[in-house]
């Protein structure tokens, strides 16, 4: 798993964490959305943004139903690393540092 993909899980993690305190403002769910697609995307081999876009609706579909599935079932393959994203989405640790 590559940084970018671990900070974008980080960013994320923080966007549920900040809809928990007050409502997000639209350009923070749009913001938000944006980021929870790319991380959809990552869990689809050879589907990056620029491929996604050129998808008929139906295929989008199941790009976004394969990519949502395989995030959730990660998500529960590791918690320690979900824990561990928790606390940098919280501005507890940084990323680089040791669990």
């Amino acid at each position: 798993m590559t940084n970018e993909l671990l900070s974008l899980i980080v960013g994320y993690l923080a966007c549920g964490h900040i809809a928990e305190e007050r409502y997000l403002t639209p350009q923070e769910v749009q913001y938000c959305s944006v980021i929870y697609q790319e991380i959809k995307l990552a869990f689809v081999p050879g589907v990056d943004p620029r491929v996604y876009l050129e998808l008929s609706p139906k295929e989008q579909h199941a790009v976004n139903k394969e990519g949502f599935i395989a995030f959730y079932t990660w998500r529960q393959d590791n918690p320690d690393t979900i824990a561990f994203l928790e606390r940098v989405a919280r501005g507890e640790i940084e990323l680089g540092q040791a669990g």
